[in-house]
């Protein structure tokens, strides 16, 4: 048997080599065998006739086609599955893909039918008149970032000034029918859509500045600052002219200048660092949240001033800025372990009574907040630094109130000062505010400005309805709400380009 039926479906293809001796004979006689007569007559024929004995449909010559299939190639090179050949001059050819060899080879026949690229260049003018201004190079004001003779202002916001923002509703319309009806009988002029809308946005913007500027202040409210407000770090109620109390605009804590390293008094709005930053972070020291506080040198972790004064191993960097706090970690595990006798946790570091017998701990903060004798006492004994911080426990602030010292008791009886006014504690101090904000909003009418006019009036009267029906929330968005917006979304990108340029100058320098 043949090796090349070995395998099913195999195809043999001649090798191209001859050798000499019978078995060159042999393959010449196989040229004629019964499975190849078709192929025989290209075989036998000279390789310059191929093209004359093609299987192709007869074509005019002025209408030959470009291209036809070549069978005769792999016909000549293909052997029947009877042919008798040594191992080694023939290769098997069990492929999937032996189908697409049948169908031949592509090979052009007429070249002057081959299509050929056509390129050339069109030469059109470009029309005129239809250029538009990039969205980013027009502005609607003249802003920090609005350059002469780059950027071109649109004028929307003029012409959205001019425009009503207020649309009546389905409500708005039934009630001023009626209101016309009924003028109509009294032979009186009628109200239209457009003066109404107009009425109520003057309304809707009226009422929003003033209890917005009613809301910026505590005496607007009603609240008025306690006269006997204490500096939030020292605890003292008194100031100096070059050092004087300074109020956040965000927290509302009362601090000294000196107690909190302000170098200057601030011109127009202040903020502590805390609010600068737009973060509220927990005091390592004690459990209380908010009040005068710095941060340590990483900046990842914040501490009250006060903490930092009354806790002897704790020390401030700069003392004329009062920032940062360090040597934190000078603090025992002995004082990390004391728990507050005021808010019964075990959190941050305590202070103990100075009385020598008592060992009572408690957070300065909580001290401060539960009314303790807490004083600073001048030691002239002391050559370093000549103050001493007392501060006692309850038990001994409470007898410390009831006598006076021994040395004291000999001396003369003086009349009590008067009782100092209780201090509102933050808490006390919101609740009020919300209180305060909570009555402003019911009684939102009461800043609105309105003319003696009869029209006016009973818009006035519809439009202080509608609202109460609303749960006293505004019919109108404020347009310094849209306005802050855009500069949110300005400032973002700005921020995100220096960013950008933060990050290239980092790899730059790692780059070196």
């Amino acid at each position: 048997m043949s090796p090349n039926k070995s395998k099913k479906g195999a195809v043999a293809i001649r090798d191209s080599s001859p050798e000499p001796g019978p078995s060159t004979s042999k393959r010449q006689r196989s040229k004629m065998s019964s499975d190849d007569e078709e192929d025989s007559a290209p075989r036998k024929a000279a390789p310059s006739k191929y093209v004359s004995h093609l299987r192709s449909p007869s074509f005019s010559t002025h209408n030959r086609p470009a291209e036809l299939f070549r069978k005769d190639l792999i016909s000549a090179m293909k052997l029947a599955d009877s042919e008798q050949l040594q191992e080694g001059s023939y290769f098997l050819i069990s492929d999937p893909w032996r189908q697409e060899w049948e169908k031949g080879v592509q090979v052009p026949v007429n070249m002057a039918e081959i299509m050929k690229a056509d390129i050339k260049e069109i030469h059109e003018k470009s029309k005129t008149g239809d250029f538009k201004i990039p969205h980013k190079l027009l502005h609607e004001r003249a802003d920090e970032t609005y350059k002469k003779g780059m950027h071109e202002l649109t004028g929307m916001q003029q012409l959205a000034e001019q425009l009503v923002r207020y649309d009546l509703d389905d409500l708005d319309v039934c009630w001023l029918e009626e209101v016309n009806l009924s003028r109509l009988e009294l032979g009186l002029i009628q109200i239209n859509e457009w003066n109404m809308e107009r009425v109520m946005e003057a309304l809707e913007y009226q009422c929003h500045e003033k209890m917005t500027a009613i809301m910026k202040t505590e005496e607007g409210l009603g609240i008025e600052y306690d006269e006997d407000v204490v500096c939030d770090v020292c605890r003292s109620p008194e100031s100096e002219d070059t050092n004087e109390m300074v109020f956040c605009d965000g927290c509302d804590v009362c601090i000294h200048q000196a107690c909190y390293g302000i170098q200057a008094i601030p011109e127009g709005s202040w903020l502590c660092r805390t609010c600068a930053l737009g973060i509220k972070p927990r005091c390592i020291l004690c459990p209380k949240v908010g009040g005068a506080m710095k941060s340590t040198k990483s900046g990842t972790k914040w501490a009250h001033v006060s903490c930092a004064l009354w806790i002897p191993e704790v020390s401030i960097g700069i003392p004329e800025k009062m920032e940062p706090i360090t040597k934190i970690s000078f603090i025992p595990p002995s004082r990390w372990a004391l728990i507050c006798c005021l808010c019964k946790e075990r959190v941050g570091a305590c202070i103990q009574c100075s009385v020598k017998t008592c060992k009572t701990a408690f957070h300065v903060t909580c001290g401060f907040q539960n009314g303790l004798e807490m004083k600073t006492v001048l030691d002239e004994t002391d050559e370093h630094d000549g103050v001493k911080l007392k501060a006692y426990c309850p038990k001994h602030t409470k007898k410390r109130e009831r006598g006076h010292s021994e040395s004291d008791a000999d001396s003369p009886r003086k009349e009590s000062p008067p009782t100092p006014k209780k201090e509102l504690t933050q808490q006390e101090r919101e609740n009020l505010r919300a209180k305060k904000l909570k009555q402003l909003e019911e009684e939102f009418y009461t800043v609105v400005d309105v003319l003696d006019e009869e029209i006016v009036g009973m818009i006035f009267s519809y439009w202080k309805l509608k609202r109460k029906s609303n749960w006293d929330k505004p019919l109108l968005t404020p347009k310094t709400e849209e306005a802050d917006i855009l500069e949110k979304q300005q400032e973002d990108s700005l921020v995100a380009r220096m960013k950008m340029f933060v990050h290239l100058r980092q790899d730059l320098e790692r780059g070196k």
